[in-house]
């Protein structure tokens, strides 16, 4: 695959968002960090500019997106992928760590391949969250749910189980780790050390946008 953003470029971004996320936003030099910022929402934005810059299919991308579903409660992806002709084949949920869940990923696979599995060739609203536009969109009938976990490190030896598991045996929802190695949250090295450390699954990769870019 050719990519205009490498998965290289993309770990770096992430690596740097850690690194910032130790410091204030706002600097004086008698103010210090104890506990680092969340990154959760700028990893949104990066993955969602990640997809974009590599998905040549014309699409909308909206990030924490409240979206409807039949029959159930609203719910909120990290990132809806929309195709030109209003068509939602793609959703997208991304996991910078995982280290505090010890119940594995497959009980949250499992919902989302039941509410998938509901939802597939219905019709959904929601509003831009910037203009309050009321947008229409349409589950297709291929829908996926997308599951994406930054990194290995810090996760418990169920996250392979549970890779491994939810390959074999749904059709609705994928899960990908897509490093191991070292957690890009490492102090042990600078960031650019820190990307060397990192083994990044390129094959992981490559199966998430076969998914999205190969037509129904």
């Amino acid at each position: 695959m050719q990519y205009k953003m490498t998965p290289q470029e993309y770990f770096r971004k992430l690596i740097e968002l850690y690194v910032n996320a130790r410091k204030p936003k706002y600097y004086n030099p008698n103010i210090q960090r104890g506990r680092s910022t969340s990154v959760a929402s700028d990893f949104e934005d990066l993955t969602a500019l990640f997809i974009a810059l590599n998905n040549p299919l014309p699409c909308d991308y909206f990030v924490d997106q409240p979206l409807r579903f039949t029959g159930t409660t609203t719910k909120y992806p990290d990132i809806v992928i929309q195709q030109d002709n209003g068509e939602i084949k793609d959703l997208i949920d991304v996991k910078a760590d995982i280290g505090w869940n010890r119940n594995g990923m497959y009980p949250l696979c499992e919902a989302w391949e039941t509410r998938i599995e509901k939802v597939k060739g219905t019709s959904t609203q929601f509003k831009q969250g910037t203009t309050k536009t009321l947008h229409e969109g349409q589950f297709s009938n291929d829908l996926t749910y997308h599951v994406l976990v930054a990194s290995a490190e810090n996760a418990s030896q169920q996250l392979l189980k549970d890779h491994a598991k939810v390959l074999a045996t749904m059709t609705n929802v994928q899960l990908y780790i897509l490093s191991d190695g070292i957690h890009p949250n490492s102090y042990k090295y600078n960031q650019a050390d820190t990307l060397q450390h990192i083994n990044l699954h390129h094959d992981e990769f490559e199966r998430l946008f076969n998914h999205i870019i190969t037509p129904e």
